[in-house]
């Protein structure tokens, strides 16, 4: 469940959990390394709604454990907007000629020709890895950790509706003084269909990395006093790929700003995100930028505020 080791230039300080109710039971039940947050007030427990959108660690830990609906609207809405508006050719199987199949070929069959039934050939399921980084920067803003959450949960549908598959791997990685801290979180195993209310507190809402993970953090026992006060900073696409040897193929969801990600508008948000999907698909997928129509942002912005 937990390493420390050296790999290039850093030291590993990984943990690995199978399940959220692994993770919520390891926090819960392991103490806090008083070496180095003996003397500081955790980071886990502090109050301001405004940075954590929870008002306690026991709240934050609640809504991982039981499921987080508040703004669960605005994700339908904006997955409804997505699949009307982004322009995606879904696979068609290819029909031919055999000996079996689903129907039969009356004309073939009446020229004496064996193979007289209609089959279809299953094309190729392509498979896309899309790597998730929960951990953001303390000046991050909570609605940029939700845009950011809640297009990559709509991006994993759709493309699983188009028949290919995707694996979703969630993780935190954050950097400080040459020691990383890489939480690796089995959340969505390969060919497993997107559980979206399942994921949607450990991507869109600020609580479970500035909670949570800080509380995980706060108990690992090689971490230095580096960490103390300013808990690292979020890896950027560079380092990740390296620390998890991840292919020029492979799919970063990373900081926001490196996403092009403000918070601001979330039809921008999404274009940007598509922006940087794209140089990963090898034009498997055609992302069009979603048209900004009156009637659209009107339909979807009425529940998004």
């Amino acid at each position: 469940m937990y390493k420390y080791y050296k790999k290039d230039d850093y030291n590993i300080m990984e943990y690995n959990f199978d399940s959220i109710t692994e993770f919520l039971e390891y926090i819960d039940n392991t103490p806090i390394n008083d070496e180095v947050y003996g003397n500081s007030t955790l980071e886990s427990e502090k109050n301001g709604y405004d940075f954590f959108e929870t008002n306690s660690f026991e709240e934050a830990e609640n809504l991982c454990r039981y499921g987080y609906h508040e703004n669960f609207d605005k994700l339908l809405s904006l997955k409804i907007m997505l699949e009307k508006h982004l322009k995606m050719s879904p696979k068609k199987n290819k029909q031919y000629n055999y000996y079996v199949g689903y129907a039969p070929n009356v004309k073939a069959y009446l020229e004496g020709n064996p193979l007289s039934m209609f089959n279809r050939e299953n094309p190729k399921r392509e498979h896309i890895d899309i790597y998730y980084n929960a951990a953001n920067l303390s000046e991050v803003s909570t609605e940029q950790i939700f845009n950011r959450g809640a297009i990559t949960l709509s991006i994993v549908e759709i493309l699983e509706n188009m028949n290919f598959s995707v694996g979703l791997n969630i993780f935190t990685m954050s950097e400080s003084s040459g020691q990383i801290h890489y939480v690796k979180l089995n959340l969505k195993r390969s060919g497993e269909r997107l559980n979206i209310q399942k994921l949607f507190f450990p991507l869109c809402h600020p609580s479970f990395f500035r909670r949570l993970v800080f509380r995980l953090m706060e108990e690992t026992p090689d971490i230095t006093s580096n960490w103390a006060y300013g808990y690292g900073t979020t890896c950027d696409d560079y380092t990740i790929r390296k620390v998890i040897n991840l292919s020029e193929k492979d799919i970063v969801i990373c900081r926001p700003e490196e996403m092009g990600v403000h918070g601001y508008d979330i039809i921008d948000d999404a274009n940007s995100m598509f922006d940087y999907v794209n140089q990963f698909t090898d034009d498997k997928i055609n992302f069009d930028h979603i048209k900004n129509e009156q009637e659209i942002e009107r339909i979807f912005k009425k529940t998004y505020k």
